[in-house]
């Protein structure tokens, strides 16, 4: 559900009463819990990435996998571990925390994360472990985060010497993504 925050106050008992305002309807959500204890969790809300900004990414991908002589899906690989936004958590303390884990040496790291990037190697015991990041996939990108991630495939493509949209045309873009 989406909305703002309008208010906080307290109430005479001392409890703090925050008002939430939303053009969606909250009958099904009231008739449910009514007047109970519950459990909540508010977050800012992120405007997703346009599918036109995914189209386009993935044009430029195409285009690169060719000139340097590779597949489309190993190119989008790379470019997250380049130009791509980590995952992360809410800790309980509200701290933003990126997602980390090590594996032992052999073990794929596809069985914990789709997308990750190599961060480093220790022992425990004498055995190697590597650790890694993992990396969210596009689709769950918000526009400002696609357009770090598609400013970076354009600036690859340009190195190649592959023709891009004007800059012009990407700011044009970019503004359509965030509506």
């Amino acid at each position: 559900m989406n909305g703002k925050l309008k208010d906080w106050s307290f109430s005479r008992t001392g409890e703090s009463v925050l008002t939430i305002t939303t053009r969606e309807s909250c009958k099904k959500l009231w008739d449910a819990l009514g007047d109970q204890e519950i459990t909540f969790s508010i977050k800012r809300r992120v405007i997703p990435r346009s599918l036109n900004a995914n189209s386009y990414a993935w044009s430029l991908i195409e285009k690169l996998a060719v000139a340097v002589k590779s597949d489309k899906d190993s190119v989008y690989e790379e470019m997250l571990r380049r130009y791509g936004t980590g995952e992360t958590y809410t800790d309980e303390a509200g701290n933003e925390c990126k997602v980390l884990f090590s594996l032992r040496e052999g073990v794929p790291p596809a069985l914990v994360a789709r997308h990750y990037a190599e961060t480093g190697v220790g022992y425990v015991e004498g055995k190697k472990f590597i650790h890694y990041r993992a990396i969210k996939g596009t689709s769950e990108y918000s526009t400002k985060e696609m357009s770090v991630f598609l400013d970076g495939i354009i600036s690859e493509c340009q190195e190649v010497g592959i023709e891009t949209d004007t800059p012009e045309q990407i700011a044009r873009y970019k503004e359509e993504w965030g509506r």
